[in-house]
């Protein structure tokens, strides 16, 4: 292994050790047969024998994880803790214990190979323990590694036996902490080079505060990748926290650059047969020289373990690849020195973890939260609300004022529920970033100018993008989606009163909202944050959901149209998270999709068709759009909300 980065003692503290643990359950280990897939099992092919790297010819297995978000147990589909029936049934996936089984088995395949991490694992001192047991050549820097602080980082990153890459970061008011970070990584022995980089929204979607800033990957990468050229690497590769659709753009905009492995975005590529599915592993880009740029990526919470070999000619060009990502489900065992090291830490956090709240009627659906109304987020935004309105009474007198609704960033709701039984280890996994609810005021026309920047993606004068959708209760929008960027997208927008009678937000009129503090603060890019507002803090958002589940003792999943798109509805055929008029992944630059005319499907060959994704309602025809109710099936709403 070649680790050059030499961990130093540090005195032991919780950190994310907390959050990393309330992942942890029981793992199966009952003995199944393990088989790889063919491509995990069979040697690279080789153009000589002997392989070795300074011949001119290198084989290369990269193997690789991306936002494992502490699931260092075996995880559902839903990302939450494995129950007996997930495991009977074969939907139980993951786990580091398994990792370091299929890890172990690749490096003993291949005579050459990198380990490498995208990012969002989370910090802390289990998350160390693990990575370092599993053996990361190399890691780079994801936004939620930033949830704490960089001072927590600066505790953190020396506990790694692996360096951390990131090109794109400016520590000049934060040098310290820029000293554990670099650029590029250099593997002498293989004569290949890593750089890191991370998407430059990090400082909108996370708390690195103003100590550090982060610029556009593009020129820094390139820069780098024209000083390794200069010393004479020709094999070069990128570890990215930046997204599946910025990656191509990335690709696209440089040269130099063999393979990118990516993270942030969640994008499992691969089998166009599986419903994850966003697109060709590799996906295959023309860089500014004509040359191929291959990227790939491993979904999240570590159900897959990403796995491509490549070769190298002589020139430094990949000229052959093969590989899949690998399904880490059920029949693959548990290495049992790591299993038994993982039941160690769970044991003092096992016990309350698993205390049951209540129980889910059906299960409740994350997916699909950060593009529209989501039966989780209804969920979490009414409890906030429930919260927010249940009376604190100081001599008699109500403490503080009615709150007239609730919203919150989709990206602040990490999973969903399975239906049966809600735990707390659930809901921990559900809001894991210790966020606080807090009761303030905006005016009408504060609250118009978020929707309509939430609708459109970003603010309309100033473009400042917009990371994250929102989920709401006690008020309820209308907007088109498929307008262009000058003209307005919000249509109407509602707010329930006292009397639970719907009426239009005004824009003079003061209302007062509960929000999570890191909205206020400026997260995602949906609230500016402003001195002097009048702020209650609350209690914290896992706290809310807890109490408000332990309350209804059954929840059931549920839509009630409370964000209503009139954008036209798609063609059936078209795939999910597709444009679609051409089929291109949201995200893929205009630049990229001039290199293949036809369309996504040329670009992808036998990737003709990944997933369907049913038909966007229809607007409703000949209402009036300004009358009340008109957007409305019905009057009286389902937010369950306490009045």
């Amino acid at each position: 292994m070649r680790f050059l980065s030499a961990a130093s003692p540090d005195s032991s503290r919780m950190g994310r050790a907390f959050s990393a643990v309330l992942c942890l359950t029981a793992i199966a280990t009952t003995a199944v047969a393990f088989v790889l897939p063919e491509s995990a099992r069979r040697d690279v092919p080789t153009p000589t024998e002997p392989v070795v790297a300074n011949d001119g010819w290198l084989n290369l297995t990269v193997i690789h994880t991306n936002d494992v978000h502490s699931r260092v147990d075996p995880a559902n589909d839903f990302g939450v803790s494995c129950t007996d029936q997930d495991r009977q049934s074969g939907h139980c996936y993951g786990g580091t214990a398994r990792h370091k089984t299929v890890i172990e088995r690749l490096r003993k395949a291949n005579q050459h190979s990198l380990l490498l991490d995208g990012g969002d694992e989370f910090q802390g001192n289990v998350t160390a323990q693990v990575m370092n047991e599993l053996g990361y050549d190399l890691g780079t820097i994801g936004n939620h590694e930033w949830d704490n602080g960089p001072d927590n980082l600066g505790r953190y990153w020396p506990k790694l036996k692996f360096p951390i890459v990131c090109a794109n970061i400016d520590f000049t008011k934060n040098p310290e902490l820029g000293k554990l970070v670099k650029p590029y990584h250099i593997f002498k022995d293989l004569g290949v080079a890593v750089i890191g980089y991370i998407t430059n929204t990090t400082g909108d979607i996370s708390n690195a505060g103003p100590s550090v800033s982060f610029t556009d990957p593009i020129p820094a990468v390139q820069k780098y990748v024209d000083e390794l050229e200069a010393m004479g690497i020709k094999r070069i590769l990128a570890l990215s926290h930046n997204g599946y659709g910025p990656d191509m753009e990335l690709a696209a905009n440089t040269h130099g650059i063999d393979l990118i492995v990516g993270g942030h975005s969640h994008s499992y590529l691969g089998d166009p047969s599986n419903p994850l599915s966003q697109g060709p592993y590799p996906t295959i880009i023309k860089n500014l020289k004509g040359d191929n740029t291959l990227i790939v990526q491993a979904f999240c919470w570590g159900r897959y373990i990403g796995h491509l070999d490549v070769v190298f000619n002589p020139e430094g060009k990949i000229v052959s690849w093969k590989g899949e990502p690998i399904l880490v489900e059920n029949s693959i065992p548990a290495n049992p020195r790591l299993l038994k090291e993982i039941d160690g830490w769970r044991q003092e956090f096992q016990e309350w973890g698993q205390t049951i709240l209540g129980e889910a009627s059906d299960s409740f659906d994350q997916d699909s939260c950060k593009q529209r109304e989501c039966t989780m987020g209804n969920l979490v935004a009414d409890a906030m609300l429930q919260v927010a309105r249940t009376p604190i009474l100081d001599g008699g007198a109500e403490s503080r004022p009615w709150t007239d609704f609730a919203f919150i960033n989709s990206g602040g709701i990490r999973s969903g529920l399975p239906s049966g039984n809600i735990t707390i280890e659930m809901i921990m996994t559900t809001s894991p970033f210790g966020n606080g609810l807090v009761q303030t005021q905006f005016t009408g026309s504060e609250i118009l100018s978020i929707l309509e920047a939430v609708s459109a993606g970003r603010y309309r004068k100033s473009h400042r993008l917009v990371t994250s959708n929102l989920q709401i209760s006690g008020l309820r929008f209308v907007h088109d989606s498929s307008r262009p960027l000058e003209q307005a997208h919000l249509i109407m927008a509602e707010y329930q009163g006292h009397d639970l009678v719907w009426r239009q937000i005004k824009k003079t009129a003061v209302y007062n909202v509960v929000t999570l503090d890191f909205v206020l603060q400026g997260g995602d890019n949906i609230v500016k944050p402003k001195i002097g507002r009048n702020e209650i803090v609350l209690e914290l958002l896992d706290r809310a959901l807890m109490d408000y589940i332990e309350s209804k003792g059954k929840v059931s999943p549920y839509l009630d149209g409370r964000i209503k798109d009139l954008a036209p509805p798609k063609n059936p055929e078209s795939v999910a998270g597709m444009d679609s008029s051409s089929l291109w992944p949201i995200g893929t630059p205009e630049h990229v999709k001039t290199q293949y005319p036809e369309g996504f499907q040329a670009m992808i060959e036998s990737f003709a068709r990944l997933r369907h994704a049913p038909a966007a309602p229809a607007a409703m025809k000949g209402a009036d759009p300004m009358s009340d109710n008109a957007f409305f099936s019905d009057a009286e709403s389902r937010q369950e909300v306490w009045v």
